[in-house]
């Protein structure tokens, strides 16, 4: 009822209500989920439905729900945490409706740093030798640089010095986050044995 006095009489939109476990059928040109009491699943289920519609946008949410939501669901384009100020609301929704995005500046850093980190992971992918992709999938399993050395007859100090290698390439400040990076972001069948 806060949305449709706030936003109907303040901002003068034409605001419709719909129960949150159904998806609106008429067209809109924004929707805003109220994800006040709503679990994460029940939300996803329901962006699900809704995505390709309208501009979506979150609204009375935490910032770890909104996460895990932008994560699975990329295409939302507006959260507003539970202590969104009015003129915030009304700003951020004016944003949404000219064709914008409206984020909260920590989750917007968040996503960026994971896009930069994803680019650079895929540039690496590309200029990481066969070798190196070898060693560092068996440095993913918990080999140490002795067991890798054995395993493709090659010495300890060759392994380290390819590892030092694609640690730099790839901006990874060890062997497990390197291996742990590479193997959620990328496709690394090429290299399994």
């Amino acid at each position: 009822m806060f949305f449709r006095h706030f936003l109907g009489e303040q901002a003068q939109l034409n605001v419709r209500l719909a129960d949150f476990r159904q998806a609106p059928e008429a067209r809109a040109d924004l929707i805003l989920v109220d994800a006040g009491q709503a679990q994460t699943e029940e939300l996803s289920d329901l962006i699900d439905q809704l995505d390709e519609r309208a501009p979506l946008a979150l609204v009375n949410i935490v910032p770890q729900q909104a996460e895990e939501l932008l994560d699975k669901h990329p295409g939302i384009r507006g959260v507003f945490y539970s202590h969104a100020t009015r003129e915030h609301l009304l700003k951020g929704i004016g944003m949404l409706l000219a064709g914008g995005d409206w984020l909260p500046r920590l989750l917007m850093e968040r996503l960026l740093g994971q896009l930069r980190r994803m680019r650079r992971l895929a540039e690496s992918k590309a200029t990481l030798t066969l070798r190196e992709r070898e060693i560092l999938t068996l440095a993913g399993k918990g080999l140490s640089n002795a067991e890798i050395a054995e395993r493709l007859s090659l010495s300890p100090h060759t392994i380290k010095s390819h590892i030092h290698n694609l640690l730099r390439k790839i901006g990874a400040s060890n062997r497990a986050e390197a291996a742990y990076l590479l193997r959620s972001r990328l496709d690394w069948d090429e290299c399994r044995a």
